[in-house]
């Protein structure tokens, strides 16, 4: 390996460790309250290396955010890559996407939460849509999957498509999210610590099955 080989190797492992640092500290005490400063001292390097890395709070809160749902569905593409979208019937497809949000709760409680207060963050910054590139891109596989989903639909029948496609993924796909993140969040109703509310999201979930399959 060469030395400039060796210096992007480093900045990159460096980068990953104030990513996964940030999240951290974001998921146990929120964004807004955190600060650049608390950041650089927990990933154990100086205030003017960070500020080299991510030039101000947003930008690193932003590609906190891209870099932790990369991760994740780069594992999920790679057991269940986009060419196998057609293999199944549409309702197949649909249904293991609601339970993948379901595993999400039960598996990756602090991307839910983290995307929870992300979207609440970057609403009251008022961020603009060129900040938010790299995040969407991020996104690429999940939103092809929808797309396609809702197109094979279109073919098989298997779920309703008499609804334009994006308000039928809000109330169904989007919904069905939003659940799962308030519940690993403990915003809901009554919540109590600690206690598994799969089964409640199970129900949802049979709710929204029902509903998408209406005017089948």
């Amino acid at each position: 390996m060469s030395q400039l080989q060796k210096k992007e190797s480093s900045k990159e492992m460096r980068r990953r460790m104030i990513i996964d640092t940030a999240f951290r500290i974001f998921v146990e005490q929120k964004i807004e309250p955190v600060s650049m400063g608390e950041i650089a001292s927990a990933a154990g390097i100086g205030r003017a290396t960070l500020f080299r890395y991510y030039a101000n709070k947003l930008e690193l809160v932003i590609a906190v955010c891209a870099a932790k749902w990369k991760e994740y569905l780069d594992e999920l593409d790679a057991k269940r890559p986009l060419s196998s979208i057609g293999d199944i019937p549409a309702i197949d497809r649909f249904t293991f996407t609601l339970d993948s949000y379901i595993d999400m709760y039960r598996h990756h409680k602090d991307l839910l939460q983290y995307n929870d207060n992300f979207n609440h963050y970057v609403t009251h910054e008022g961020v603009r849509e060129e900040q938010l590139r790299e995040f969407h891109a991020s996104l690429y596989s999940v939103d092809t999957r929808l797309e396609w989903m809702y197109e094979k639909a279109r073919e098989d029948h298997t779920f309703r498509t008499d609804i334009p496609r994006e308000e039928f993924m809000r109330v169904t796909v989007h919904t069905m999210m939003t659940a799962c993140a308030y519940y690993a969040g403990g915003f809901i109703w009554g919540a109590e610590d600690n206690k598994d509310y799969t089964p409640e999201l199970l129900r949802i979930k049979e709710m929204i099955l029902n509903y998408a399959k209406i005017s089948v």
